[in-house]
């Protein structure tokens, strides 16, 4: 059964990562250049915010991992 920390983590990250994807694809659509800059920008921090997501997951699992060895 996943955890609180689990579920705070992983499900926003994968949103972010969908989103990213989808304003990645919609830039491949825009010709207006400013709007191109625009789109680019928020794909690219919602993906390294997802990342950081998904970094904080892993650092919790192995933290919880390691106090159940414990």
């Amino acid at each position: 059964m996943p955890s609180n920390a689990d579920k705070i983590t992983l499900f926003p990250a994968f949103l972010m990562f969908a989103l990213s994807a989808h304003l990645a694809f919609l830039n491949l659509q825009v010709t207006d250049s400013s709007t191109k800059t625009n789109l680019l920008n928020y794909a690219t921090v919602l993906f390294i915010v997802g990342a950081l997501l998904i970094a904080t997951w892993i650092a919790t699992y192995i933290i919880r991992q390691g106090s159940k060895n414990s």
